[in-house]
């Protein structure tokens, strides 16, 4: 597969250390979250529960004809590989601030390290462009949104599968008072201090139609926190959900709120643990929107 994009560089694969956690070298202070093994664990996990949320859809946009498909944050690569497994017939790009794909992939799949909020370079376009739990990873949305719209081939889908804060409950078991609800409060201030805002998914649907896109479909799911729902499948991803925010309450906060909360470490993780032990509480029946939005490029 043909690239325009940089080669990947010995100073790619370096590391820095930030309050105990490593974050990748590459544009440094670019992306807020840790890239240690504590984080790519979580990754994996969060993948296996999107894929337990979705039914195992790898992707829902009505594509009829592939040829190149680009995956925006494809992190270890799991997306990626599985779409190439399941479309022999298109060659697959997964692109990523950092390097931990794996070397032995199937030979339709290619990862490269770049950074999609810059100027797209590709020499060519592509059919379908995929982003999965990006929120947070990019601060300018529309103008991605513009780019996937001129890096794909008329009637091409870009489609978007994300969580969208704030943490949310409909029946008044939330406290205004509680932890859960500060912190939930607190990620969204941090968000938007930050630019990494973290209720962008919600509004996919209006900045794809802004960038142009027609035919567009918004699919809504739902993140319980903890295994309080009655109906079993939601029991079960609620459980999955709850471990996932125990694992990675600390790395959100981290970077956000010691860069731009004014926070400490120390701070940071005492409130943390707090948190943690909210997200066991079954009396509180929050949960988390997620949307797969899809639009065509006419």
């Amino acid at each position: 597969m043909a690239s325009s994009t940089a080669s990947l560089r010995s100073s790619i694969m370096k590391a820095r250390e930030e309050n105990g956690r490593k974050y990748h070298a590459y544009k440094d202070g670019k992306y807020v979250l840790p890239m240690d093994d504590a984080k790519l664990g979580r990754q994996e996990f969060q993948y296996y529960l999107c894929q337990l949320t979705f039914d195992h859809n790898l992707s829902f946009a009505p594509i009829s004809r592939i040829h190149r498909v680009l995956d925006v944050g494809c992190g270890l690569g799991f997306w990626a590989i599985e779409f190439g497994e399941k479309h022999p017939e298109a060659e697959i790009l997964g692109v990523d601030l950092s390097p931990v794909q794996p070397p032995f992939v199937p030979g339709n799949v290619q990862f490269e390290i770049d950074d999609l909020e810059e100027p797209w370079t590709f020499t060519f376009k592509f059919d379908y462009i995929h982003s999965m739990m990006m929120t947070g990873a990019f601060r300018d949305w529309p103008n991605f949104y513009r780019q996937a719209f001129e890096f794909l081939n008329p009637g091409g889908w870009v489609e978007i599968q994300d969580i969208q804060f704030p943490l949310r409950c409909d029946d008044g078991t939330l406290p205004p008072n509680s932890t859960l609800k500060r912190w939930t409060d607190l990620m969204g201030e941090a968000g938007e201090r930050s630019g990494f805002r973290l209720d962008t998914c919600g509004k996919a649907a209006d900045m794809m139609r802004d960038a142009g896109f027609v035919d567009i479909v918004r699919v809504p799911f739902k993140w319980p926190m903890n295994g309080w729902p009655k109906d079993p499948k939601y029991k079960q991803i609620g459980k999955c959900v709850q471990v996932n925010f125990d694992v990675g309450v600390e790395a959100m906060m981290l970077a956000l709120f010691t860069r731009f909360m004014g926070w400490t470490k120390e701070e940071v993780l005492a409130f943390s643990s707090e948190v943690r032990a909210e997200f066991h509480d079954p009396s509180k029946h929050t949960y988390f929107d997620l949307f797969v939005t899809y639009g065509r490029k006419p």
